[in-house]
């Protein structure tokens, strides 16, 4: 180790066996300090933590980059309680955005799915009944429709957040216990 690498892992903030771990491995300068203005540890990052939670170092690093930290990657990539999501199912917003209350039935929340299908069928049949009538277009019947195809599409993106991610739940707007609590600290 000469004085001028004393000198740069110093002034880093690296200790001597960190700058033996990025020697060793021929870490370019360019990528050291890309992790570190991340503040992604050199230790963390030798441990390869991406492939406990078998997603590829560049997603990694995307997301330790954005903000997030290990731990709260391993916790999001984990199998939701429920199973994994079905394949192709980034596609199930858009579905239920057309299909309103199809993907709500599918998943047995038969009250919401029967009552978006509902709505969807009435304002599809008000619809053709105004426009048959007076034979112009009339949109009054998919002013009704419109609502309920982004209540459906919406309801299952988030229903696809909240299994996909365990901790999206700490931010329900829905209390578990009925009960709000709000907390206030006041400087003495």
């Amino acid at each position: 180790m000469t004085i001028a690498d004393k000198e740069e892992y110093e002034k880093l903030g690296l200790s001597q066996v960190e700058w033996d771990m990025i020697l060793k491995s021929h870490m370019s300068k360019a990528k050291l300090h890309h992790l570190l203005k991340c503040g992604i540890s050199i230790p963390e990052y030798f441990k390869s933590p991406w492939k406990e939670v078998k997603i590829s170092e560049g997603q990694w690093l995307k997301r330790r980059c954005a903000g997030q930290s290990s731990s709260e990657i391993k916790t999001c990539e984990q199998p939701s309680q429920s199973g994994p999501l079905m394949a192709g199912s980034e596609w199930l917003p858009i579905q239920s955005f057309l299909l309103p209350g199809y993907n709500q039935v599918k998943r047995n929340q038969y009250l919401k799915g029967y009552a978006m299908s509902a709505l969807a069928v009435t304002s599809l049949g008000f619809f053709a009944i105004q426009c048959i009538t007076t034979s112009t277009f009339q949109p009054l019947g998919l002013f009704f429709l419109v609502p309920d195809m982004l209540w459906s599409g919406i309801d299952i993106g988030i229903q696809m957040q909240h299994e996909s991610c365990s901790d999206v739940r700490r931010f329900s707007f829905a209390p578990t216990n009925r009960m709000i609590f709000i907390n206030f600290k006041i400087p003495l």
